[in-house]
């Protein structure tokens, strides 16, 4: 060991101790480059798109009446004071939708989930391909299906199988029913999401965890109460969260099978907007809607993040 390090030249080894210099300003450079077209995206498809859509709610811009003057704050006075009563009526329609998609999409999915949880693995492979097939189906594909088939004004399939098509007019045509049966096919549609996203949670609970309660004589609500839900709440939250926005957005399941009718019966809001923007023309209007919108969904996203983080985040 004396001799071989006899043999190193004076001062390699302090050489050798000295970091590389680093070259300041290169990583950090590079690294915005790689970020330039996210940035594009993001400016061309949503900031240009919401700057014009403030730009046209603050106008009386009507091409069907060919008007166009500024309005000022009027349009969004004229929505928060309800003297639109058709707005109104679509948010507190589209609000129903939230909660009662949201409460029927988690009971049937979370149904689903723990039956296969407590089925043998050939079983439950078995059963869960058969549950997520309608999401299989693109949601134009499922609009158009049920509209014509199922909710057929004629001889429609589901009423047949219920056994009612001799006494209940057609969903689709009846101001009383049509929203409920649009809420009938989302559900049939999106559940199977709802129902993948529990099914994973339920997966990674420990097994053991409840093998020692029922060796411990827990009946099989007393675990689902103590330990299953629990220790699935993190991944309950996250999926209503989600479904709860998206519910907030619904748009083509409503507009394809009914367009808002019978008379403005079935309209929320994306539809009511839809309608007012680029059906009768109304872009003062229209756009006004679409940022009281805006602002509902980013207030719901930003309430679900601070609670997640409020009382899920430590847990993550």
């Amino acid at each position: 060991m004396t001799e071989a390090t006899a043999q190193i030249p004076p001062g390699a080894v302090k050489s050798l101790g000295k970091p590389a210099p680093r070259r300041r300003g290169i990583a950090s450079v590079n690294y915005w480059w790689f970020l330039i077209p996210a940035m594009i995206g993001v400016f061309a498809l949503i900031a240009v798109p919401i700057g014009f859509s403030v730009y046209f709610s603050l106008r009386n811009y009507n091409l069907q009446l060919g008007s166009d003057s500024f309005a000022g704050i009027d349009n969004y006075v004229r929505l928060l004071t309800g003297r639109n009563a058709d707005f109104i009526a679509a948010l507190g329609r589209t609000l129903l939708y939230v909660v009662v998609v949201i409460a029927l999409d988690f009971v049937l999915a979370m149904s689903q989930a723990l039956l296969l949880f407590s089925m043998r693995a050939g079983w439950a492979k078995f059963w869960r391909a058969i549950f997520i097939l309608p999401i299989l189906i693109i949601p134009t594909a499922s609009a158009v299906f049920w509209r014509n088939v199922m909710y057929a004004p004629h001889n429609g399939e589901f009423l047949k199988v219920l056994g009612l098509s001799d006494v209940v007019s057609p969903p689709l045509g009846d101001p009383q029913l049509a929203f409920w049966a649009i809420i009938v096919t989302v559900v049939w549609a999106w559940s199977p999401w709802v129902f993948i996203l529990l099914s994973a949670g339920l997966d990674q609970i420990d097994k053991s965890i409840l093998e020692a309660s029922m060796v411990d004589g827990a009946t099989y609500f007393q675990r689902l109460r103590t330990i299953i839900l629990p220790l699935m709440k993190p991944v309950i939250f996250v999926t209503l969260s989600f479904k709860a926005l998206d519910s907030f957005l619904a748009f083509p399941f409503v507009w394809i099978m009914t367009m808002g009718g019978p008379g403005n019966s079935t309209h929320v809001l994306s539809t009511y907007i839809y309608q007012q923007a680029f059906t009768l023309l109304d872009y003062g209007n229209g756009s006004a809607m679409a940022i009281v919108m805006l602002v509902i969904s980013g207030g719901l996203s930003i309430a679900a993040i601070f609670i997640w983080q409020r009382f899920y985040g430590k847990e993550a």
